[in-house]
């Protein structure tokens, strides 16, 4: 007879938290996945943050978060994760009623790229771990993972003598006659040009902007195009690389620099262009827009953009050009653009194995070696 008791109450308790885990278990939970950087440099550390809030009594003994990113994310803790076209993880928790739980999981940024984590699943057990309970969450996180920035001392001696063709063709003075306007502080502003009224009536750091006596920009065209099948993702890693390393220098120098290219965007799927700017968040702006470039549109759609260089015909505009591909339909493009007095540069890496078949006073070539990409 106790023996029938028992097993009694035991199939009792085991069906009252079968419907209880049924009916409860999903109920007051949140759980969460967001990436605590927002932008990264390619090869820096950052983190993912894993936020478990279960808001009612019911415990959950074994909890499951599964989840799946890019798999050029290095972890420093790989348990419980499997690598195929994504990097897989399935990190298990012990959840305990009205208990919040949060769990860091550093890893490197290894590869520049936009990066989002749209969805994941979890999945408990009952108190019996006799019955499991899954869902698919929806999640909202994403990551710039910005290009590096190149040190070749070639590199930077080419930049020094560009630079000064483009400043002799303005004046670095301001014109304090010319008042423009009033803007927000930036840190690369010098603080004699602080507006201290305006700054006063805001409480935020304002600053003086003026007209230049004759203001030269910078555009910089960016062409993911190459000259050879060979390591063509690597090729075109380092043209993106290279970009962004003279859009910092340049907005260094304080002059304004744009940014238009025949790279597709990975959210849009087209082209992309940034605006004229010189300030440190316009230099962040830059980076997150070659971090979402995914793949070239190909060589025509980056001829149609010089194409557009040479009918605006504008003097106060320099031209940088950062291309793979070095060819004739584009060199003559750019001869044009000289004979017309448009000041046109052009940075041209390739493989030490290439040949490159065009030799112009405005072309710098840049010799890459084939076992170093």
């Amino acid at each position: 007879m106790e023996l029938i008791v028992a097993i009694t109450i035991a199939i009792v308790i085991y069906a009252v938290q079968t419907m209880l885990y049924r009916r409860l278990w999903d109920q007051n939970l949140t759980v969460k996945i967001r990436f605590e950087d927002e932008c990264v440099m390619a090869g820096s550390k950052t983190s993912l943050v894993e936020i478990i809030n279960n808001a009612k009594f019911l415990p959950m003994a074994v909890f499951h978060v599964k989840f799946s990113c890019s798999k050029t994310f290095q972890f420093d803790n790989r348990e419980n994760s499997t690598i195929t076209d994504s990097y897989h993880r399935n990190d298990v928790f012990s959840v305990m009623g009205n208990q919040k739980i949060s769990r860091k999981l550093t890893f490197t940024a290894e590869h520049r790229g936009y990066y989002e984590i749209t969805s994941f699943h979890i999945l408990t057990r009952d108190f019996f771990l006799a019955n499991r309970f899954a869902k698919h969450v929806t999640n909202d996180t994403y990551i710039y993972v910005l290009p590096k920035k190149r040190r070749e001392e070639a590199l930077e001696v080419w930049f020094q003598n560009i630079l000064g063709e483009i400043l002799n063709r303005r004046s670095l003075l301001e014109d304090p006659y010319t008042f423009r306007g009033i803007r927000d502080y930036d840190r690369s502003d010098n603080i004699r040009s602080i507006n201290w009224k305006a700054t006063a009536r805001t409480n935020e750091l304002m600053v003086n902007v003026h007209d230049r006596t004759s203001e030269q920009r910078v555009k910089l065209l960016l062409n993911l195009e190459t000259n050879t099948m060979l390591k063509v993702e690597e090729m075109q890693e380092l043209a993106i690389e290279l970009t962004s390393t003279l859009a910092q220098k340049f907005i260094e120098e304080k002059l304004p620099v744009s940014l238009t290219s025949n790279g597709l965007d990975v959210i849009t799927g087209e082209y992309g262009t940034v605006d004229f700017g010189c300030t440190y968040n316009h230099m962040l702006t830059m980076d997150r827009y070659l971090a979402r470039i995914s793949a070239s549109g190909g060589i025509e759609g980056f001829l149609e953009l010089v194409k557009e260089a040479l009918e605006d015909k504008a003097q106060d505009i320099s031209y940088v050009i950062i291309s793979p591909y070095c060819k004739k339909d584009l060199i003559d493009m750019a001869d044009r653009m000289e004979e017309q007095g448009i000041c046109v540069k052009m940075l041209v890496p390739y493989y030490d194995i290439q040949q490159l078949e065009y030799a112009r006073p405005y072309i710098h070539d840049l010799e890459v070696k084939l076992t170093d990409a």
